[in-house]
């Protein structure tokens, strides 16, 4: 199950992963992966490389295309890795010895029920037609595609209040939840001797604590580091000298098998720098081990 199907979070989200957009009547700008601004026709380029991922953003009376890594190979210096490895130990009852890689799942906010709720987009003191014609309004304003009729828009909202309205399956969910990533944690940490680590920078009221493990509550040593750059990261693997791989996207046990398996990800980097610089839809070695259709179930714990 994927995790991001169980946190009731946002009715419809109205950020913008992109390909065909309506004509857009405000100024726009393209910004590459380095911040730098690129044309749109290499913009679409990179959209369609399989080792980026591209945003919309609607800014004052500007719309701004973002591209960001998919997954990135970086490097820390060993004592930039021995912080992060002693503060994990401090906020956790592990106790991480040195020159042990480190596996974090990360997530920036998590919610309760209740405040997920409240979060929504659905709002409950609105009558269906109310909230027909302002989720449709939203649209507009955010250049999306609107519902078409209010008989197609009950459907949705039946089928989201049942989804994500519901304590009692709220609270299956994140035990369930818990059950499956206990086996992940297991296999990790057994096979490959890597501590694993469940980080929430922002919560609010989700339970942290479950029968299997705890989420650690991190300050910004994580995001600083990983996410200021990459957003939308939810795993990091971290090696004792310094080398660390993040992803945002599907990622197969076959392929974190590896990563955490091989100390030289020499082969690893290369297949990541090859699919940048060709900007390869399928992207090489590794990259295609990630990307590429799957055409039945692959376990995938991150």
């Amino acid at each position: 199950m994927n995790y991001k199907r169980i946190l009731p979070y946002l009715f419809f989200i109205s950020t913008f992963i992109l390909y065909g957009q309506n004509k857009i009547e405000k100024d726009t700008v393209y910004y590459d992966e380095n911040k730098i601004e690129i044309s749109k026709d290499k913009f679409i380029d990179k959209c369609n490389a399989a080792v980026f991922y591209c945003k919309q953003f609607d800014i004052d009376n500007y719309i701004v295309y973002k591209v960001y890594h998919r997954m990135y190979f970086g490097k820390l210096t060993p004592q930039e890795y021995n912080q992060i490895r002693m503060y994990l130990n401090q906020q956790s009852i592990k106790n991480t010895p040195k020159n042990h890689s480190i596996l974090i799942h990360y997530e920036e906010n998590l919610a309760g029920f209740k405040e997920s709720n409240e979060y929504c987009n659905l709002i409950n003191s609105y009558s269906l037609e109310e909230n027909y014609n302002y989720f449709n309004l939203n649209a507009k304003k955010n250049n999306e595609e609107p519902i078409k009729s209010i008989k197609a828009f009950k459907q949705i909202v039946e089928w989201h209040r049942k989804e994500f309205h519901n304590l009692k399956k709220f609270n299956k969910d994140v035990a369930n939840y818990a059950k499956q990533q206990n086996k992940c944690i297991r296999k990790v940490e057994l096979r490959f001797k890597t501590p694993v680590y469940y980080a929430i920078y922002n919560n609010n009221n989700y339970p942290l604590k479950n029968d299997y493990f705890t989420w650690l509550e991190v300050n910004s040593i994580i995001k600083t580091t990983f996410t200021k750059n990459h957003p939308d990261i939810d795993l990091i693997i971290l090696k004792p000298n310094g080398e660390y791989f993040i992803k945002n996207d599907f990622l197969p046990n076959s392929v974190l098998f590896k990563l955490l398996k091989e100390k030289d990800w020499t082969k690893f980097k290369n297949d990541w720098n090859q699919s940048i610089k060709t900007n390869y839809n399928l992207g090489y070695g590794i990259i295609f081990d990630t990307t590429k259709d799957y055409d039945y179930y692959i376990p995938s714990c991150y």
